[in-house]
């Protein structure tokens, strides 16, 4: 089961993985517009009421561009026989535990905490109990879920690529943040 859920990439095939992620990316945009949550980086995902089938969609394509261009280039640097579906599909199963984070917005329950804490004066917020362990909850979760995407991501990078070094490693996480500011120049460009 730990294979599973943190390296999938050393026990289905690549034509496995790259079907999954593609059926992750079709249901996680779908997701995001349901449950109104923006995937508006590489590395985030906000809630926001107003988001389109066509946002959602752009915001996805956005992040997986970035994702593909940075981690892509830093493998080829590793090395040089490092295939582009590779990285490709390491990127569309890796975002599985992003999309996840959709469904903690279910009834837009956490835009309503949200918004609550956006107009109100901070010396003056009156959280209920339940409001504040639904936001603490959320945070742990949200923070888990991160953990598990950098993960998949460095595990499928460190597959496709044969990293091993901590020289590796350092490249592996400024191509991440590499992708993250892309992705939001790309993002605002868009929209």
């Amino acid at each position: 089961m730990k294979t599973i859920l943190f390296n999938p990439f050393i026990k289905y095939s690549e034509k496995q993985l790259l079907l999954a992620g593609v059926l992750f990316t079709i249901t996680g945009t779908i997701a995001g517009y349901c449950f109104s949550t923006r995937f508006d980086g590489a590395l985030d995902a906000h809630i926001s009421p107003n988001i389109t089938l066509a946002e959602s969609f752009t915001d996805n394509a956005c992040n997986i561009i970035s994702l593909f261009v940075s981690l892509y280039l830093a493998a080829r640097y590793i090395n040089k026989k490092t295939r582009g579906i590779d990285i490709l599909t390491t990127i569309l199963v890796a975002r599985l535990p992003v999309y996840f984070l959709s469904l903690l917005n279910i009834g837009n329950s956490l835009y309503g905490i949200s918004k609550k804490i956006i107009t109100s004066n901070p010396y003056d917020l009156n959280l209920t109990y339940t409001e504040v362990i639904t936001l603490l909850f959320y945070l742990i979760i949200t923070l888990s879920f991160v953990v598990w995407y950098i993960v998949l991501l460095y595990n499928g990078f460190k597959v496709a690529c044969n990293a091993k070094t901590v020289k590796h490693n350092i490249l592996f996480a400024v191509a991440l943040l590499v992708a993250e500011i892309l992705s939001k120049i790309l993002i605002s460009i868009i929209n």
